[in-house]
C-alpha cells in the first residue's frame, strides 16, 4: 500500500495530512495545544479519533505510547554506535532506523521490511512516501514514523550545519 505523510509548515501545532497515491485523505493528524508532554491525535478521513501517539512522563527512558483502541504499544529510542538512533515498537516486534536527516527509513520486523519511507520525487515540501507492505499494517507504520518525529530535537529554520 502507498501511502503520502505530507507535514503542514507555518503551523503552531504539529499537523501531518496522509493521503493514498490518489489524494484522498486517509489520515489527518495533530498537536494537541495544552497537553502533559507531547502529543498527537490520529483521525481517520470522517474526523473519528483512531489513535494517538503520546509522550510517556515520568519514565526513566522516554517512552512514546501508541493507542489504537484498546491496544497500546510502548515505544522507546536505542541509540546505536552508530549514533543513530532506532525506535522499537516492542509489542509490534518492528524497529524503525535509517537515515533520518535525508528521511530515508525502513519499519523492520527482524529481518523483513514492514515499511519503507522516503522523501516523495518531485514534491513542494516535506512529503514522504511510505510503502507498506499490508493495509492492516498502515496505521501501526505512520504512528511509529510520529514517534520519530516527535523525539527528534527541533532546529531553528535558519540553523546552519558545523
Amino acid at each position: 500500500m502507498e501511502l503520502y505523510i505530507k507535514k503542514a509548515k507555518l503551523t503552531v501545532l504539529d499537523k501531518y495530512e496522509v493521503t493514498d497515491n490518489k489524494g484522498n485523505k486517509i489520515y489527518d493528524i495533530k498537536g494537541e495545544l495544552v497537553s502533559f508532554g507531547k502529543h498527537l491525535r490520529i483521525n481517520n478521513a470522517l474526523g473519528h479519533e483512531v489513535a494517538t501517539v503520546a509522550e510517556k512522563k515520568l519514565a526513566i527512558r522516554e517512552v512514546y505510547i501508541i493507542k489504537s483502541g484498546s491496544e497500546e504499544v510502548e515505544v522507546f529510542r536505542i541509540d546505536t554506535m552508530r549514533k543513530v538512533p532506532e525506535y522499537r515498537a516492542k509489542q509490534l516486534g518492528w524497529t524503525l532506523k535509517g537515515d533520518f536527516a535525508k528521511k530515508s527509513l525502513k519499519i523492520m520486523e527482524g529481518l523483513h521490511t514492514v515499511a519503507e519511507i522516503r522523501p516523495k520525487a518531485l514534491s513542494f515540501g516535506e512529503t514522504l512516501k511510505l510503502n507498506v507492505r499490508k493495509e492492516t499494517e498502515a496505521l501501526s507504520a505512520v504512528a511509529l514514523y510520529l514517534v520519530s518525529e516527535l523525539d527528534q530535537p527541533k532546529k531553528p529554520e535558519n540553523a546552519t550545519e558545523k
